[in-house]
């Protein structure tokens, strides 16, 4: 048999493939992440109009605190400053993971790594490029509304 080549090329493409499509195949570890959270707009109608969410007293300034309104809807508000409060759809707009709350001064999500501002809830870093959807919440003596 002599080897010209062309088939000493073809051969190297057929090997070459071949480890390409192992590495590819390789059990790779999938990481875990919360389920997507329905947005405001998706909020099931048993949800609509004013929820008492909780108490001023529950989140100190520069904090946060999740709530899962139901299955399909969890909320992260926060205070950003004294007197200040916000609300969020906490999930991530990059993927839908549910974000982790208030880390270092900065809404967080440990999916993938996104960082949002507690008072607006635009993204400060990626890879999430939109803001975390609003929901309007009244303050009322020390007791938090989730207004739907």
């Amino acid at each position: 048999m002599t080897l010209n080549r062309r088939t000493v090329l073809a051969g190297s493409l057929a090997a070459t493939s071949t480890i390409a499509l192992a590495a590819c195949a390789a059990d790779t570890p999938v990481t875990e992440t919360s389920p997507p959270a329905a947005s405001v707009d998706q909020a099931p109608s048993e949800l609509s109009g004013e929820i008492l969410i909780g108490t001023t007293d529950e989140i100190p300034v520069g904090t946060g605190k999740k709530i899962m309104l139901d299955e399909e809807l969890t909320i992260l508000v926060t205070h950003p400053k004294q007197d200040q409060y916000r609300a969020f759809n906490a999930s991530c707009t990059h993927q839908g993971c549910i974000v982790s709350g208030v880390q270092d001064g900065q809404i967080a999500c440990t999916c993938h790594g996104a960082r949002f501002n507690t008072d607006s809830g635009e993204p400060e870093r990626g890879p999430a490029e939109t803001a975390l959807r609003k929901i309007t919440i009244e303050v009322r003596g020390n007791e938090l509304y989730a207004l739907l």
